[in-house]
């Protein structure tokens, strides 16, 4: 058994070497070379990359130093309010707390406010730091999807589930890209599922410290309190014995963040950007339900056409001993499916993929485990095949993350079912066009 835990930890450390090495070309290549890749332009992750400055040199979470940026830079920033006259974060802020530690260095030195570009000035260059952090933290996941993958099957299932997971899917897009909610949320997510896994051969006790992170993710994406409740009530199924030390590991994020609540927003029941989310949702919406799964430029099927393989992974699983796992991956998947389909902004806005999936990733491709294990053959080409596919579309996201597919629409009314203009042959077209100037250099 040790040797083969050895051998598991060492391709744990290669997938994360990989995976990170690979998330950082694009800040590497801007910083090293010269700007080509943006950073994400949601305003979701301006406060999570601004916030880490103020934790290292004030040690509280204001930003009303920032106020001149944020209005210069965007209309309506809308992910800052003003709280007894004070500028805070109406999103929450786990993302800024974990990545805090990557902006000690470049603060320090004085890098951060001094760059030293012409095309980089402060603030912007906070995005820098966001980026490794994103990068960092999205690498650990791929890690952890790695060891939930080998809890369930084998060492190669594992690294296949974890290379699928880490580039097939919007998590290569999205969280590793910039310090959106859901980059600490599928981290924390993903460690309280290996510690769920855990209990299969270290006994009921063993996964009590698997509510400390769903809860953690709860804080951090407020969707996520679903996987948290439906795990909760596989935990009383699987392993009722634990359920007293399971709500009391859950107990230090939730108090944290009632903590900050009442010394940033006012009140510890105000979460900051809850003003208006229920009124933005409705049912039903089959426009939010169709098209979070088939949109031609938001579509999970388009992006990662592999993951529709999923329903027959779980229906493999009947045949396991690991099928109420299984079948309780799926009711997260389908929950958060469901809740998030009836969004106004069921496409998330401004941006690239499938960002609002990004939460419920780890439990639709833990699905397709039982389908990679029975794969060979023209099968497994196939599916693999697919997976480079989807690999490639990812990719795209990566230089501007849908800014010029925005762009490119009449007053940017941009139109997610239009299947000749969709994001993901725009891109091909921008990567073709620019692959041709720069071959046409050596051909003149």
């Amino acid at each position: 058994m040790f040797p083969v835990r050895l051998t598991a930890l060492r391709t744990a450390f290669s997938i994360f070497i990989l995976s990170f090495a690979i998330y950082s070309i694009p800040p590497v290549y801007d910083l090293l070379h010269k700007p080509f890749f943006t950073w994400a332009n949601g305003q979701d992750v301006v406060s999570a990359s601004i916030l880490p400055i103020p934790i290292l040199e004030h040690g509280d979470f204001y930003l009303e130093e920032y106020k001149p940026f944020f209005t210069a830079n965007w209309h309506s920033p809308y992910f800052v309010a003003e709280v007894n006259n004070h500028l805070v974060s109406r999103y929450p802020v786990s993302a800024a707390i974990i990545a805090t530690p990557f902006y000690g260095i470049p603060l320090g030195t004085g890098w951060l406010r001094h760059p030293g570009y012409d095309w980089l000035t402060f603030a912007w260059s906070a995005f820098f730091p966001a980026k490794f952090a994103s990068a960092f933290f999205t690498a650990l996941t791929v890690v952890m999807i790695f060891f939930c993958a080998y809890e369930l099957a084998d060492l190669k299932t594992g690294i296949a589930i974890a290379a699928v997971f880490g580039f097939g899917t919007s998590v290569w897009s999205t969280a590793s890209q910039a310090l959106w909610q859901q980059t600490p949320s599928i981290l924390f997510q993903s460690i309280g599922i290996w510690f769920l896994l855990r209990g299969r051969r270290k006994g009921a006790m063993a996964v009590a410290p698997a509510a400390f992170f769903f809860s953690a993710a709860t804080v951090s994406r407020a969707n996520d309190g679903f996987t948290a409740l439906l795990f909760t009530i596989y935990v009383l199924i699987q392993h009722r014995a634990a359920i007293w030390r399971w709500m009391a590991f859950a107990i230090l994020p939730a108090a944290f963040t009632l903590v900050y609540n009442s010394v940033y927003n006012g009140s510890p029941w105000v979460f900051g950007y809850q003003e208006g989310f229920l009124s933005g949702m409705s049912l039903p919406r089959i426009d939010g339900l169709f098209g979070l799964l088939i949109s031609p430029s938001r579509g999970l099927f388009v992006y990662s056409p592999f993951l529709i393989l999923a329903p027959y992974g779980l229906w493999l699983a009947y045949r396991n001993k690991d099928r109420l796992f299984y079948s309780f991956s799926a009711a997260a998947f389908s929950v958060c499916y469901i809740i998030l389909s009836t969004f106004e902004a069921w496409d998330g806005g401004w941006g690239f993929g499938t960002r609002l999936l990004v939460d419920v990733m780890p439990y639709i491709t833990l699905l397709l485990i039982p389908v990679v294990q029975q794969l060979s053959g023209w099968n497994q080409m196939v599916f693999g095949i697919t997976v480079g596919y989807s690999a490639i579309l990812q990719s795209f996201g990566l230089w501007d993350y849908g800014v010029r597919w925005h762009w490119h629409w009449d007053n940017w009314t941009h139109n997610n079912w239009d299947i000749l203009e969709n994001e993901p042959l725009f891109y091909l077209k921008q990567y073709l066009e620019m692959a041709g100037h720069y071959l046409g250099r050596f051909i003149r």
